[in-house]
């Protein structure tokens, strides 16, 4: 069939014993010494199925003879055996069924070259594949109809429908295989690529071989890997590779707490003058009071503004202990400025909170003793009055209502108090080193990196893991398992003999259905013939003929053009046939005319299946 339709295995080879044509040939190329040239390759022609109406010599048939003798230079003729006892069906049928005919015929083309191509994958070669102990040519050359297959007694949708459905079938089975024998061999290239890839991959068990990779409680073994080109550095650097880091740590926290604090002073200068203002309005003073509420905004406004104050002397402490440089007097002046407008703030605060309890405070002298919200709200002003030393006659009468909260409370504040000196004491100490001086083991190099095992403290291996990635070192995770060597070689031997397996399985798939698969096309070019010559010449005018419309009636053959020789074969068929259409129909256009026929340009007055 068609040049694309084609294969190299599908086609046959031009034999020596078929006759050359008329022109001469072309000059010999000379072999080159490194090999054979492209143009000294085999060449492969297509065959051309056609049928046109038999020709009668007496009383023998002479239609195939005659179309020899015309073409006996320019290609070469076979007899091509089609059905005449085929069912022939209405002409609507007939109708549908060509159109479904050439869907069918493209599908099982394009499966057959799948199942070619997917052989020579899975060889990595080209491969030769036969039919019924016959080469692809062979067969195609003497073509019969199988009867047990495909009766002729079935309609031809029915025979078509049924070639469909196998050849589906066909495809899906050994797309499934293909796709298990890709899976597997694709698991075991991964594998195969880990063993033999770098250190950044490798499995470590044959490197380590340890049983024991945490030596005390404390200290834990890590195993990092350290480019070549940075060797010398983590060297010099590994013992003490925290200092930096608790630097960078230490000026984080420190920025985090100015911005805490930069948030406090901002909170300060809003609430104030909101808290002044909520005072001279009657609807939001009497919201305020509801609660305590404005006792709880008055107390946190001046721990944020003691939090500010505290911090005033923390901070230069803390830059002396970092070694940091005292700042200029320019610096200074800022900084007693800040504290001066930071103790005029906690003044104002006070002023208020001390004008609140002895207008506002009491409504609650007689609702505390029995509303758990009006007595926390005392609570809350009487640590708060008690924290800044106010002194009010209502401040101490409250005191002793609610005594028992009051000294639960205080034990709390106490308590918190203690454990944030504690905690400031804990970072002031200084820590250990987080890596084992002299730990450093080089445990194996290859081309790019190096394999380093180092000892680290446990309580710090997460700073340490990350310091390495901001170091660009990969820390390798390892788990000891003594059985996890053989478990691994296990693994790549059972899938070894199962990628082994499916290949054996796939390749006899293919090798198998593929003449099941080209059986069936070539019982579709037929039907395809039987169907486009009754539709193109119609049916016998003898009876007889009925049971032999080919080759009684219709003649069809194959023709398989010499190289170079396709247009010659082309104008001695047209004129050959030129009587079966109008010249109307068969007429070349130009490029400029429009085809208003509806045949399109690939119409010919015989039977062409390509």
């Amino acid at each position: 069939w068609g040049k694309v339709a084609w294969p190299n295995q599908w086609v046959r080879s031009r034999s020596h014993a078929d006759p050359q044509p008329p022109p001469p040939r072309p000059p010999a190329v000379r072999p080159s010494p490194e090999g054979p040239t492209k143009s000294m390759a085999k060449r492969y022609e297509p065959y051309w199925l056609v049928a046109f109406p038999q020709e009668y010599k007496g009383a023998s048939r002479a239609g195939l003879t005659r179309l020899e003798d015309n073409v006996k230079h320019y290609a070469k003729v076979v007899k091509f055996d089609v059905p005449g006892n085929l069912k022939i069906g209405t002409l609507d049928s007939l109708m549908a069924l060509t159109e479904s005919l050439t869907k069918v015929d493209s599908m099982i083309q394009s499966a057959l070259g799948k199942v070619s191509q997917t052989l020579e994958d899975l060889l990595q070669k080209q491969t030769e594949l036969g039919v019924e102990n016959m080469t692809i040519s062979r067969y195609v050359e003497t073509f019969q109809w199988s009867s047990l297959k495909y009766k002729t007694s079935s309609s031809l949708q029915m025979i078509t429908n049924g070639i469909e459905a196998d050849v589906k079938k066909y495809e899906a089975d050994i797309r499934k295989l293909v796709n298990t024998h890709n899976e597997v061999s694709q698991t075991l290239e991964a594998i195969e690529r880990t063993d033999n890839g770098n250190l950044l991959v490798r499995p470590l068990g044959p490197i380590i071989k340890m049983k024991e990779i945490n030596p005390t409680p404390s200290l834990e073994l890590i195993f990092i890997v350290v480019p070549l080109k940075k060797e010398q550095e983590f060297l010099a650097t590994y013992e003490t590779m925290e200092e930096q880091y608790k630097a960078r740590r230490a000026k984080k926290e420190e920025e985090e707490q100015l911005l805490k604090l930069e948030q406090d002073r901002s909170d300060i200068g809003k609430g104030i003058p909101e808290l002044l203002a909520h005072a001279d309005d009657d609807a939001k003073r009497k919201e305020m009071m509801q609660g305590g509420a404005v006792y709880k905004h008055i107390a946190q406004l001046l721990r944020k503004a003691q939090n500010i104050v505290d911090a005033g002397a923390i901070f230069p402490e803390r830059k002396k202990k970092a070694g940091a440089e005292s700042p200029g007097p320019g610096a200074a002046s800022m900084e007693a400025q800040a504290k001066q407008k930071l103790k005029t703030d906690i003044k104002t605060c006070r002023g208020l909170l001390a004008e609140a309890i002895e207008k506002k405070l009491t409504p609650y002298e007689h609702q505390a003793p029995n509303n758990s919200g009006a007595k926390r709200a005392v609570v809350d002003v009487v640590l708060t009055s008690d924290e800044f030393d106010i002194k009010s006659a209502r401040v101490e009468a409250c005191r002793k209502m609610v005594q028992a909260e009051y000294d639960e409370a205080k034990k709390k504040i106490d308590q918190h108090v203690r454990e944030e000196k504690r905690a400031l004491a804990r970072k002031s100490k200084p820590d250990p080193p987080y890596v084992v001086p002299g730990s450093a083991k080089s445990l194996q190099e290859d081309e790019e990196y190096a394999l380093y095992e180092i000892a680290i403290l446990k309580r710090f291996k997460d700073e340490v893991l990350k310091i390495c990635r901001e170091k660009r070192l990969t820390v390798r995770a390892y788990k000891y398992d003594a059985q996890g060597e053989k478990k691994h070689h296990k693994k790549k031997a059972q899938l070894s003999a199962e990628k082994k397996k499916n290949f054996n399985h796939a390749q006899l798939k293919c090798r198998h259905l593929y003449p099941e698969i080209f059986i069936g096309w070539m019982h579709i070019k037929a039907v395809r013939c039987f169907a486009e010559s009754i539709l193109r010449f119609g049916l016998p005018k003898k009876a007889e003929d009925f049971k032999a419309i080919f080759p009684n009636h219709i003649q069809a053959a194959l023709i398989q053009p010499f190289p170079g020789q396709e247009q010659r074969v082309r104008k001695v068929l047209q004129k050959l046939y030129s009587s079966l259409a109008s010249e109307e129909v068969t007429a070349q256009l130009d490029a400029s005319e429009t085809d208003y026929s509806g045949f399109g340009a690939d119409f010919y007055p015989y039977v062409y299946i390509p």
